[in-house]
């Protein structure tokens, strides 16, 4: 059974695969969301209403949740797969098949595994494990809805988007690939300008390039970015930079 979390919802089992048109509404999209990333416990019914509707929740919320639970077991039923929402003492568990591939999961683990992989010297595993990572978190998390539960998951997945980018950036200076590098670290600094590994990243992969002379424009968008926020480069920022003009 494969999952798929970030972007548009699906699910591919053993009979078919169920696309997000066909899951019970947005409030069917935002209950199975839910479950599946709380799935290692049971879940209550009181947190369910909140992840739901928030402090908005409607006079019949029980019954709300009961119909939605039951239009989204005969979702899962669909699938062909062992699959079950449970419920008993006011909390619903959703039990999935041993082996179900999660797609929120899987980038959580690439990018947790990337350090231990580049560690025992393996570069093109920490490479594929980045770009796994990052094409996930990428995606987004159920665009157009909002909460604090959905907020904080879309900060999960952006943080591990820019990790997987800063890992990229970094195995491609070190295989000798500066172009790559370089177009890895300008991404990096567009998707967040006040990171700065990224400018780190981009002066280096010049650098390699044999374009140290770019640098100094580089440090120059970094030191603009921060004071934007009322900051200015770290020790770490200023030490690359003068070791590269030196």
């Amino acid at each position: 059974m494969r999952i798929q979390l970030c972007g548009r919802l699906s699910i591919e089992g053993l009979a078919r695969t169920i696309d997000e048109v066909e899951f019970p509404g947005r409030l069917g999209r935002r209950l199975w969301a839910y479950l599946v990333l709380n799935r290692r416990r049971p879940v209550g019914r009181g947190e369910i209403v909140a992840a739901l509707w928030g402090e908005e929740s409607p006079g019949a919320s029980d019954a709300s949740v009961n119909a939605l639970a039951s239009r989204l077991r005969h979702t899962l039923a669909r699938t062909g797969e062992l699959a079950e929402l449970r419920s008993a003492t006011g909390a619903y568990t959703l039990a999935l098949p041993s082996g179900t591939f999660v797609d929120r999961e899987r980038a959580w683990s690439a990018i947790h595994h990337v350090a231990a992989i580049r560690s025992r010297g393996d570069v093109a595993g920490a490479w594929a494990e980045s770009v796994i990572a990052c094409e996930i978190a990428q995606r987004g998390f159920l665009p157009g809805e909002s909460g604090d539960w959905i907020e904080a998951e879309r900060r999960t997945l952006r943080d591990i988007e820019l990790q997987a980018l800063e890992v990229l950036a970094e195995v491609e200076i070190d295989q000798d690939r500066p172009a790559e590098a370089e177009r890895v670290a300008r991404r990096l600094i567009a998707t967040d300008a006040l990171r700065e590994s990224g400018y780190r990243l981009l002066m280096r992969a010049l650098a390699s390039g044999g374009n140290a002379a770019q640098a100094a424009r580089v440090m120059d968008e970094c030191r603009a970015a921060l004071a934007s926020a009322q900051a200015s480069p770290s020790k770490e920022t200023e030490r690359v930079f003068r070791e590269i003009l030196g």
